[in-house]
């Protein structure tokens, strides 16, 4: 939240100085997209466009992920659970034919020495 707030406070420090207006200072006026093309040549708005771009991805990417998966979650986690239960049953065959072949081994071997 602190780093939100600085970035907040740079916008608005930018915004008023490229407003001409002292912190505090109600205009009356709201900034419109000529208010930052003014501005846009200068190091502070080239940073703080960068930084503000790198915490929209952030947070963008984070939302969009959540959603992805909680939509791929409620369409297709019924169909995975069908899907791992019919695997499982078609196995459960082989993997006892398996497992009875390992004891009739491991038997076998036992006897014999």
């Amino acid at each position: 939240m602190a780093d939100e707030d600085d970035i907040l406070g740079k916008a608005d420090a930018l915004l008023r100085r490229s407003l001409g207006t002292r912190p505090g200072a109600e205009t009356g006026n709201y900034p419109v997209l000529t208010d930052f093309v003014d501005v846009a040549g200068s190091g502070d708005a080239t940073l703080l466009a960068g930084e503000v771009s790198m915490q929209v991805m952030a947070t963008v990417e984070a939302r969009i992920a959540n959603e992805l998966e909680r939509r791929v979650m409620e369409r297709l986690g019924g169909s995975v659970s069908v899907a791992i239960a019919t695997v499982l049953a078609e196995l459960r065959p082989q993997l006892a034919d398996i497992v009875s072949s390992a004891v009739a081994e491991a038997l076998a071997g036992r006897q014999v020495k």
